[in-house]
């Protein structure tokens, strides 16, 4: 059963378990191509928001690099 998901091909890391809201950081490094056919480095923060009824994850932020 999936609660939310993120379309991402990267790393992540939760936020501490006693921190609330809860949030997912996805990072991708420069000059690895993804399945967007980008080669630029990306930091995204997602928002765990489990009264949504969406599997999606609300973006919070996100840094780009070359």
């Amino acid at each position: 059963m999936k609660l939310k998901e993120v379309d991402r091909t990267a790393m992540q890391a939760w936020s501490p378990a006693q921190n609330h809201p809860i949030y997912l950081a996805t990072g991708t490094s420069a000059q690895q191509l993804d399945a967007t056919f980008s080669t630029n480095a990306s930091l995204e923060i997602f928002e765990l928001d489990l009264s949504d009824p969406s599997l999606d994850m609300k973006s919070c932020a996100t840094f780009s690099s070359s």
